[in-house]
């Protein structure tokens, strides 16, 4: 079961969405309905997005992402958005990387 919020990674595509909701999610498949997105679950727990003939489903993936495959993510969204000094952030849990999140998200 997925725990909501969730971060989807877009491939060829380094800024992250921190999405709260699955109303959220799926005005999202609507603009994006890429089978090709990485989401990470507020648990740390990594899926692919399957489409289907009536919708979808969320497919854990084989790999988990890392926390620090995550944390870079994260760097990098925060450089494109503008934010300095992203070498310094740091999280030592999943938690935390939502928390960096939410942040960046409002600033």
């Amino acid at each position: 079961m997925i725990a909501w919020p969730l971060l989807v990674k877009h491939p060829h595509d380094d800024h992250l969405l921190l999405l709260a909701n699955l109303q959220l999610w799926l005005a999202e498949l609507e603009i994006n309905p890429s089978d090709e997105m990485m989401i990470i679950d507020s648990q740390g727990l990594s899926y692919h997005w399957r489409a289907t003939a009536d919708g979808g489903e969320f497919m854990l993936a084989n790999e988990p992402v890392s926390l620090a495959q995550l944390l870079d993510w994260v760097r990098t969204h925060a450089s494109l958005n503008g934010h300095c000094c992203t070498a310094k952030m740091g999280a030592n849990t999943i938690e935390q990387v939502f928390e960096m999140m939410r942040y960046l998200e409002e600033n």
